[in-house]
């Protein structure tokens, strides 16, 4: 392993918090041994393998001999919960107000984002609603919604950002319409607009945007002053910038006097 297991735990867990703790144990180490989480977790070897047992028909593990290791499923998942977390509620605000600006009947794009995937969760229940996506997780989070239907659209899994990029061509692009595209950014100045750290990212981004009659971008304020290799959309390209309260005035005065309308919520 590469780092020690903790200190054995002296109370007895919940099976689902036991889950977890096994779940954190292979995020720090890669692999575990079921000898080193019986002690750890204060539990026989047999209470072990059927945790192990069901977290692999879950996806998130593979048992080997003794233990287990990660799945492709539990590091992907694990990448982006870390992502969740920050900024978690400056995102939720955000997330709310972005819904404000669908409409019954509207065809919407969502990207892969953590801060749009909050959005997605509002978007359940609204009726007569398609929405065009390249995120995994907000594809899954709509697939319960009975009155929205999802596209999600095709291509190479980009495991860092739980996206998919590459297959559409600038032909099909220009054949879909999309009423808002909602996007978020690794990075945000006033002088590059929008910015990705991965450059199919970026255009597949500015693809989408290109197909949309209105662009609103989410971004929290430890985005802004960022700057990444790619471009996917300039400041006059943005309809509206949601962002939250913990914009700097000086990032706030750059927005504005760049004439992009700005929400701060």
């Amino acid at each position: 392993m590469q780092h020690a297991m903790p200190d054995k735990l002296s109370e007895v867990l919940r099976t689902e918090e036991r889950r977890e703790r096994i779940i954190e144990a292979l995020r720090q180490n890669d692999a575990v041994t079921v000898a080193d989480l019986s002690e750890w977790l204060n539990v026989s070897d047999v209470t072990i393998r059927k945790d192990l047992q069901h977290l692999e028909d879950q996806g998130y593990l593979t048992r080997v001999r003794g233990g287990a290791v990660f799945s492709g499923r539990g590091q992907l998942e694990l990448r982006f919960a870390a992502r969740q977390q920050i900024c978690l509620e400056e995102k939720r605000r955000i997330a709310l107000r972005a819904v404000e600006y669908v409409r019954p009947g509207a065809t919407i794009y969502l990207d892969a984002s953590s801060t749009v995937y909050q959005m997605a969760r509002l978007l359940r229940n609204l009726s007569d609603l398609t929405v065009v996506t390249t995120g995994l997780y907000a594809a899954l989070e709509l697939s319960f919604a009975p009155d929205v239907t999802t596209i999600v659209v095709g291509g190479i899994l980009r495991r860092q950002s739980s996206s998919v990029v590459d297959l559409l061509s600038p032909e099909v692009l220009r054949r879909l319409h999309v009423d808002i595209a909602f996007l978020s950014c690794r990075g945000f100045t006033v002088e590059h607009g929008m910015m990705e750290s991965d450059l199919r990212e970026a255009q597949l981004k500015r693809g989408m945007a290109l197909t949309a009659q209105q662009v609103v971008a989410l971004a929290d304020h430890t985005k802004m002053g960022d700057v990444f290799i790619a471009s996917s959309l300039l400041p006059e390209e943005i309809d509206v910038l949601l962002t939250d309260s913990g914009l700097s005035p000086e990032h706030q005065t750059a927005i504005e006097e760049a004439g992009l309308r700005l929400e701060i919520l």
